[in-house]
């Protein structure tokens, strides 16, 4: 998910990361999110979006967490559905509870506003989302755009490396053609593991123009297609549109 620009996650949603990540990346180091997919009850959703307003997010803030983004279920999904994404510094930073129990003065404090979140929410699913840089194309281009195009696929065991040998051999072509996305590898979380396409999108009428293979044109398409049978067993499209209401950004992050 360009998440970094507040796309989603999708991811996951997640959600391709520009900024930070590629200033991580070029040290080494692996960049990770957190991605919360909550349904929210129909009848609670403004005491929801209060909730997070005015307890959730500045708990994380305090907890250091930089930055948080939120998205709604575009035109076509759960109108109900809320997607929040966030960095994980470190999966060493779950064993004293994660950024919540930081964030709350008290464990009374904490307690009662997840008491309030259970009210408001039916389901609450959790993923944490690897970014794959190396098989992104970045551009500062795609920077506070408000819809994302998320592609979940779902690879058949063994056919890893030929996915990733797939965009990675062709990312040329994908520049070339101007076809800006991200990369997510969605590793832990309900539901099998799947790899994400996220794509920064300024209007619904782009999701006319397809999908990343859209750079190989209609000569060649076949056989992109070709090379990926087999490999790619489902797949699976959303579209989320960014909520600044429930999000947050800290210093030096734009949207």
């Amino acid at each position: 998910m360009n998440v970094q620009k507040w796309t989603a996650a999708s991811l996951v949603a997640a959600l391709a990361v520009l900024g930070l990540a590629s200033e991580a990346r070029a040290q080494g180091e692996q960049v990770w999110y957190e991605v919360d997919i909550v349904q929210v009850k129909p009848d609670r959703l403004d005491d929801f979006s209060e909730l997070y307003q005015d307890e959730i997010n500045p708990a994380l803030q305090r907890a250091g967490v930089p930055w948080r983004s939120a998205w709604v279920t575009g035109a076509f999904g759960s109108l109900y559905e809320r997607t929040f994404v966030h960095p994980l510094d470190g999966f060493f930073t779950l064993d004293a509870g994660g950024p919540m129990a930081r964030g709350f003065r008290s464990t009374r404090q904490l307690d009662r506003v997840l008491e309030r979140l259970r009210d408001y929410t039916d389901a609450r699913q959790s993923y944490a989302v690897l970014y794959r840089g190396d098989l992104s194309v970045e551009s500062d281009d795609v920077s506070g755009l408000p819809i994302a195009r998320v592609t979940n696929l779902e690879i058949a065991p063994g056919q890893t490396p030929a996915f990733e040998a797939f965009l990675r051999n062709n990312l040329d072509n994908f520049r070339q053609a101007g076809v800006i996305f991200g990369i997510y590898h969605r590793q832990f979380g309900p539901g099998p593991v799947v790899w994400q396409i996220v794509e920064n999108l300024r209007n619904y009428d782009e999701l006319s123009r397809g999908g990343i293979l859209r750079a190989f044109g209609d000569a060649d398409a076949a056989r992109a297609l070709d090379e990926l049978s087999g490999v790619v067993v489902s797949v699976e499209r959303t579209v989320l549109e960014y909520d600044a209401s429930l999000s947050y950004r800290g210093a030096g992050l734009t949207q």
